[in-house]
């Protein structure tokens, strides 16, 4: 029996930007954030003492760290170029009662989890971010969605014990 149905759901560059920090294993991304600290140290240090060339150094390091979001998101893109030959693609989420499925038009293509193997939700102002066990990961924007809608399933994912989080960024 379906739940809900949220319908044209738009996976393109500029909504993988707004969740490409959740497209990073946990590990990756505190590595990140201490590379990004240790980056702005290292440069107010040479700063300080005026070694130029180790500042210009440390410049580059908070520009890649900065970088890497936006290249995954740029990289899954050109990904989806080359297997659909377009720039987006729209897709349908159906929430059954035991599952989850995508609905790709453009293809005619299926794929499903079950609630199972659900290990997180994230939500955050404009996106909800479904994170399987296996780290496949699919979204849908809160426009497409009510207010009610959402509450629905928050209900829904807190009977089948799967951890909904709010997120800051």
């Amino acid at each position: 029996m379906e739940i809900l149905t949220v319908k044209n759901n738009k996976m393109d560059y500029s909504t993988f930007k707004k969740v490409s920090f959740h497209f990073f294993p946990v590990f990756y991304t505190l590595f990140l954030i201490v590379a990004f600290c240790l980056s702005w140290i290292t440069l107010f240090m040479n700063l300080s003492a005026g070694h130029v060339i180790y500042s210009v150094i440390s410049v580059s390091n908070l520009i890649l760290i900065c970088s890497q979001p936006r290249r995954l998101s740029k990289k899954i893109i050109k990904q989806l170029n080359k297997s659909l030959q377009t720039n987006y693609y729209i897709y349908d989420l159906v929430f059954y009662e035991d599952k989850l499925t995508t609905v790709v038009d453009s293809v005619e293509n299926k794929a499903s989890i079950k609630y199972t193997n659900i290990k997180n939700i994230i939500e955050t102002k404009d996106v909800v971010l479904f994170t399987s066990k296996a780290g496949f990961k699919i979204y849908f924007e809160k426009k497409n969605a009510s207010n009610e809608d959402i509450e629905r399933l928050h209900a829904f994912f807190d009977k089948q014990n799967i951890t909904w989080k709010k997120s800051i960024l």
